[in-house]
């Protein structure tokens, strides 16, 4: 009996199990009602058409310096991994063979700008003032000059026309001696003087006529030269001579004269140094007056050009120079990370990368999106990021280009996408995967229900609807906006009913 027992227990036990789990089942089926239903609150919330995509984040720029021509290393200012800023230098090239260039272009810069300024301010007073002081100097000089000149041909003339003078009779056969001619000769006419004799009460007993340069009546004298005329001359007759009735000429000049050629060209001389003496000093004078109007007078426009035009040839070169030494310094062009640098000082470098610079803190997100969801896609729409590093941070961001051009992948068609991030979180790395949700149509702050509650049939659409405890109806709504994240806005609800779910 003892062994018997266990197993009727077992049995009965078993039994017992069936007959529970067949009340239970019956109990279902009789009380359909009391099956546990899916239930939802309605709100109020977004409702959105979304493409959603996959991409990938990289740093907006990133680039491969090196220097602009080649060179000797100075020095080396950053290390792998530093983070610069823009502008920053970060490695030198001797400088010491353009030192003196520079220093030279500035001299000569400096230079032409003086000109220039001295040009546009004019002549110094004190210039001005010796200018006109030379003026009034040239000016004497010239009347000196021609005072002294006009002398020395008047002298060298008088000397001409009053050497040798001598007296003569055209008579052939005149027997008288010729009168003597004495004094200077005084008067500035070149001619002839004929004194016609005739006797006189004269104490010599003869007188002569005057004719010719002058006129008048003299009488005439054995014992000393008696004047005659105005010009200086003097005539003294021979005791011996017998003049009744003979005529005397004398010449002015005496072109007979032994000393007449020497005379003549002295005289011509004269003049030639005088013509000459006088041509200069007016020269002087007027270079003098040029000098003296030019320092008062503005420059010309033209000469303001050409000086102006030296002052810009001379600036030319300082910024040749200043461009060839800003050359020896290599400078970030946007600030970011070293992340290769492959130089050392005292290295010759050519035009060849020696280091790489990534952008920090500006990064592109690219995507690719399929032809079928190109068309939904505009610049401008608004996205959700969510980055697999950091699946709890959703980053919004916009999109700011959509390529034209299509890469085909296993026979689809492929359109890149650029989103920019409206914020960079410090952890952000390029390289790193992303989940994109892009906006492309909203309903905001709708009556919304999860889409799987509603209920489509040909007569609308409808909601079953849960009042209380296990009552349920059904009631009909108004489709709004269809979303694809879940979501339907619809119009004959208020927030707070519940519904089920079919």
């Amino acid at each position: 009996m003892s062994k018997l027992f266990p197993k009727k227990v077992f049995i009965i036990s078993i039994a017992t199990f069936f007959v529970i789990f067949a009340i239970s089942l019956l109990f279902k089926i009789v009380s359909p009602d009391s099956t546990e239903r899916v239930v939802a609150v309605v709100e109020k919330g977004p409702v959105r058409q979304l493409v959603s995509v996959s991409g990938v984040i990289k740093a907006e720029d990133t680039a491969k310096l090196g220097f602009p021509v080649s060179g000797t290393v100075r020095e080396v200012l950053v290390r792998k991994g530093d983070t610069v800023a823009t502008g920053t230098i970060l490695a030198i090239l001797d400088s010491s063979t353009l030192s003196a260039d520079y220093s030279d272009a500035l001299a000569s810069l400096k230079s032409a700008e003086a000109d220039l300024a001295e040009l546009v301010a004019g002549t110094r007073s004190e210039t001005k003032d010796v200018s006109n002081e030379t003026v009034i100097l040239k000016q004497t000089l010239l009347k000196n000059t021609e005072a002294s000149e006009r002398l020395k041909v008047n002298n060298a003339r008088k000397l001409l026309l009053g050497s040798g003078l001598t007296a003569y009779s055209n008579e052939a056969d005149e027997d008288a001696s010729a009168p003597t001619i004495s004094g200077s000769y005084s008067c500035n006419n070149e001619g002839l003087y004929k004194l016609r004799m005739f006797g006189s009460g004269a104490d010599s007993g003869y007188s002569f006529e005057l004719s010719g340069l002058e006129s008048g009546t003299f009488t005439a004298s054995f014992n000393q030269p008696i004047s005659f005329g105005s010009c200086g001359l003097r005539a003294q007759f021979s005791p011996t001579s017998m003049y009744g009735g003979s005529t005397w000429q004398i010449d002015i000049p005496n072109k007979k004269s032994v000393s007449y050629i020497t005379n003549k060209n002295a005289y011509d001389l004269a003049n030639e140094q005088a013509d000459s003496a006088i041509a200069l000093a007016k020269q002087e004078l007027a270079l003098a007056s040029a000098t003296a109007i030019n320092n008062v007078a503005k420059a010309r426009p033209e000469t303001v050009l050409r000086v102006q035009a030296q002052v810009d040839q001379a600036q030319a070169r300082l910024e040749r120079v200043n461009i060839e030494i800003n050359n020896l310094s290599l400078k970030a062009p946007f600030s970011g990370v070293i992340t290769s640098l492959d130089i050392l000082p005292g290295e010759t470098v050519t035009t060849a990368p020696i280091l790489t610079l990534l952008s920090s803190g500006r990064f592109e997100l690219t995507a690719r999106i399929p032809e079928i969801d190109i068309g939904k896609l505009s610049i401008g729409q608004k996205a959700e990021v969510v980055f697999d590093t950091k699946a709890d941070e959703v980053i919004i961001a916009s999109i700011d280009y959509l390529s034209p051009n299509a890469t085909t992948i296993d026979g689809v068609a492929y359109y890149e996408a650029r989103l920019v991030l409206n914020n960079n979180p410090t952890w952000l790395r390029s390289g790193l995967n992303a989940d994109i949700d892009i906006i492309v149509g909203t309903n905001e702050n709708s009556v919304r229900l999860p889409t799987r509650f509603v209920r489509e049939q040909t007569d609308g659409t409808y909601v079953v609807l849960k009042e209380s405890g296990t009552d349920i109806a059904t009631t009909t709504v108004k489709v709004l906006f269809r979303g694809n994240d879940g979501y339907i806005a619809i119009e004959g609800l208020l927030p707070g009913d519940r519904i089920i779910a079919p």
